[in-house]
């Protein structure tokens, strides 16, 4: 199952060159733009040559992700977001 990650495990793993274990356990990792523009890959950082390997070889890729608004509460307490019917 694919899973979307933020800055946090991508660098800190990167870092200390364990970032085999995101796709081993999860399998695809995506990485929103706006995470991917964050990491900075192509700059000569701690990690950043690791994290521009795994993107270049399909291990994890860079996609926009889709903005919905935040979920609310209806009046009988059920909680609904963009999603829900």
């Amino acid at each position: 199952m694919p899973v979307i990650s933020n800055t946090s495990p991508l660098l800190n793993l990167a870092i200390v060159d364990h970032l085999f274990l995101l796709p081993q356990q999860f399998g695809q990792i995506i990485i929103p733009e706006a995470v991917l523009a964050e990491l900075k890959i192509n700059d000569d950082l701690p990690g950043s040559s690791v994290l521009k390997t795994a993107v270049d070889c399909g291990q994890s890729r860079g996609r926009p992700i889709p903005r919905e608004s935040p979920p609310t509460r209806t009046a009988s307490g059920r909680i609904r977001s963009d999603r829900s019917p």
